[in-house]
């Protein structure tokens, strides 16, 4: 599984959003690069605009490891 972790400043620090609106499930077929791309096209589609993100993959959201630094989206 691989999936998409949004980061929302708050205090001035980066933290993971909880919930549904905070994780995307995204094709790991696909390149990473692609994942990266429908991680910044997906922000703010039925959530809300959040500053950055990381691509985890593994066989559940408790057993994944991160593919990407933290990326920051510039709106």
């Amino acid at each position: 599984m691989r999936y998409v972790q949004y980061y929302d400043k708050i205090n001035g620090k980066l933290l993971e959003v909880c919930g549904d609106r905070g994780v995307v499930i995204l094709d790991a077929r696909n390149s990473i690069h692609t994942s990266i791309d429908d991680a910044i096209n997906m922000n703010g589609v039925h959530r809300p605009l959040y500053a950055a993100f990381k691509i985890f993959q593994g066989e559940s959201f408790m057993n994944s490891n991160p593919m990407t630094e933290l990326n920051i989206i510039h709106h």
